[in-house]
């Protein structure tokens, strides 16, 4: 898997840090750029008679944040990091974000996540959130009590969900470039009840029970995406993203690779994504793929 370039939003907070320290394991271990980015928010246009004012305060957030990423990108670039910074003014982070998605063209982008919105992150979703549903790029996300990767950079032990879906399918051949010869790929997969996978053949649930042949067609399925490659498998019944966090918790991988469909709209609001609720509540690094 090549990563050439990675991009890293930063708020300049602890877990932003943090996000960054798993960045230059991996920029090391790939020799990838790093572009460090900041999104400085005029939230609202000021009225008239506080423009000036306004505008001289923006300038001078700008201006900061200007000067922290050239000192965070000073010290990297002494550690032998190829690194560079940009700040931009935008009202809407999200879309700032995607917009330097598009000019920079990153291999991985990397999210520091936290919930210091309260209330209005939980109605409105987060920048991280926003962003794993609409940028077309690979997105590693974690939260500040995510266990760092090792210095050189490499994922030991991957946890991989897979609802056969085309993105999960990428998801494990990202997984499997990731972990190399040396590290260990763990697949997971759901019986999801009521609902099932469309590979299914029939009814998976018919009144007597479970088809007592899943587990074989789900085995079977599995290793024809292997291709001969090393990997366990773990089935499960029950909802999708518990699921997911109960193996977490049991094997303790270093990271979660899993595909995300992008839902949006009222099936999002309603339903939520298995993806971000595994982010919202994984005790590890989340990279999602589409």
């Amino acid at each position: 898997m090549r990563l050439d370039k990675i991009l890293v939003p930063t708020d300049f907070s602890e877990t932003a840090d943090h996000a960054l320290d798993q960045a230059v394991a991996l920029a090391r271990r790939h020799g990838s750029e790093i572009l460090l980015f900041h999104v400085v928010e005029p939230h609202a246009e000021p009225p008239p008679h506080m423009m000036a004012m306004v505008a001289e305060y923006i300038d001078h957030m700008h201006a900061a944040a200007v000067e922290a990423l050239e000192a965070k990108s000073k010290d990297l670039r002494s550690a032998s990091i190829d690194v560079r910074g940009d700040a931009v003014r935008h009202v809407a982070p999200t879309e700032a974000i995607r917009n330097m998605v598009e000019a920079y063209s990153p291999d991985l982008l990397i999210l520091g996540t936290h919930g210091r919105r309260g209330f209005r992150r939980l109605v409105l979703g987060s920048v991280t959130e926003s962003v794993l549903r609409s940028v077309p790029v690979d997105v590693l996300s974690l939260g500040l009590d995510a266990p760092s990767i090792s210095a050189d950079g490499a994922f030991r032990r991957i946890l991989v969900p897979v609802d056969f879906s085309e993105p999960s399918k990428r998801a494990l051949e990202r997984a499997l470039a990731l972990a190399g010869a040396d590290g260990q790929v763990h697949v997971v997969h759901v019986v999801h009840i009521p609902a099932s996978p469309a590979f299914y053949p029939g009814p998976v649930f018919p009144p007597s029970g479970p088809d007592p042949s899943l587990d074989d067609k789900i085995h079977t399925h599995v290793d024809e995406w292997l291709g001969g490659k090393d990997a366990s498998l773990d089935i499960r019944v029950g909802e999708a993203s518990g699921g997911i966090l109960d193996v977490c918790e049991e094997r303790k991988p270093d990271l979660i690779v899993m595909g995300t469909r992008g839902l949006t709209g009222v099936n999002h609001f309603l339903l939520g994504s298995v993806a971000e609720r595994v982010v919202r509540r994984a005790s590890v690094p989340v990279m999602t793929v589409h």
